[in-house]
């Protein structure tokens, strides 16, 4: 019996047949190997962790290979950051990594609290495990001092050897004048001066204490850090919470060192609103009597009362005060033409005496 040869082109594929024989898609073999080829390629471009140096208990320095893509140090990025650091002991970084201004691929990189003495491992993006050892090491304040009824700061100097992060990394070197200045990787400046550095307080708290026996919870005020010129970062009770005039507080926590830690509260009258402006239907200016002299709306909100019934709120803009004016963002709505609003103060921070705006 004769059979005739049957042909079959490469690119067709056989099925699973009913014999159990089974053939490949060659098509398929090479799109699965261009695809980890691919794979493979974006990898090894990733940028890699050479070396990782720790600050302070909540600082590391960490060199790459080369520099970090943009999308990779991103502040609208960070919840996406966050997962490319994978650490253990429940450790992770707090905000971006910020390049040392005059270094091609060295970061100031905040992280969580370190407990002294702990192995710690991180892997960047997959990639191999890097080791370090925490510390507990924390940073020199000089002082501390009340600064409204519910605010203090505490207050780190150049001449003590201490920096904000704002005055040696690259993203603010522009804004930051005369205070800018570069470290070498021993964080050692041209005369061979070292300085400890103050990463992002993002998120970060300290704990203040009364002698009538309050303890509250501080948070730090966002964008103070290195406001006015000063390193004097802002802690804020919680809300409806004000330091008690006569009572002797003191400041402590796990990552700075404050060597006059306490202060005896008074009281300080609040900021006085002068007048308000639309800028558009979002957006509106406070003018205050006077030139606070210092970050002082941070973090404060305002209620609008209009005269057609309407309820709005706004908050402050970060670091947008310019001498005694500061602009303040719509958050649940907008302004209406023509409508007349009452601006009151949220939690008694500031006061208002009749001060109105109108909607544009």
């Amino acid at each position: 019996m004769h059979f005739k040869k049957r042909i079959i082109p490469a690119v067709l594929a056989v099925s699973v047949l009913s014999s159990g024989i089974v053939t490949v898609h060659p098509t398929v073999e090479v799109e699965a190997a261009s695809k980890h080829i691919t794979a493979q390629e974006k990898k090894q471009q990733e940028a890699r962790i050479n070396k990782i140096n720790v600050l302070n208990t909540m600082t590391l320095q960490i060199t790459f290979n080369k520099p970090l893509a943009a999308e990779d140090v991103d502040p609208n990025n960070l919840e996406n950051i966050k997962k490319q650091f994978k650490f253990n002991h429940g450790m992770s970084i707090v905000n971006v990594p910020r390049l040392k201004t005059g270094a091609k691929s060295t970061y100031i990189v905040p992280v969580t609290i370190q407990k002294d003495g702990v192995k710690y491992k991180l892997s960047y993006k997959g990639q191999r495990v890097k080791s370090f050892e925490g510390t507990d090491q924390k940073i020199d304040f000089r002082k501390t001092q009340q600064v409204t009824n519910d605010t203090f700061e505490i207050e780190s100097f150049l001449e003590d050897g201490v920096t904000d992060y704002a005055n040696i990394i690259e993203a603010y070197r522009a804004g930051r004048g005369d205070l800018a200045f570069e470290l070498n990787n021993r964080n050692r400046d041209e005369n061979g001066k070292h300085f400890d550095i103050i990463s992002s307080l993002r998120d970060r708290v300290v704990t203040i204490t009364g002698n009538n026996g309050e303890q509250f919870v501080a948070n730090y005020v966002p964008f103070t850090q290195a406001a006015d010129g000063r390193q004097a970062p802002k802690f804020r009770l919680p809300a409806g919470q004000t330091l008690k005039p006569g009572v002797t507080y003191k400041v402590t926590s796990k990552w700075a060192d404050i060597g006059n830690r306490t202060f005896t509260a008074q009281y300080i009258a609040p900021l006085t609103l002068q007048s308000a402006e639309a800028i558009d239907n979002k957006t509106f200016q406070i003018v205050l009597d006077k030139d606070p002299g210092m970050e002082l709306f941070a973090g404060r909100s305002v209620q609008l009362k209009g005269e057609d019934g309407s309820v709005l709120q706004a908050q402050y803009r970060n670091s947008s005060r310019k001498g005694a004016v500061g602009i303040f963002d719509m958050t649940n709505s907008t302004l209406k033409p023509n409508v007349k609003y009452i601006v009151v103060p949220l939690n008694n921070w500031a006061t208002a005496d009749s001060v109105f705006l109108i909607g544009k």
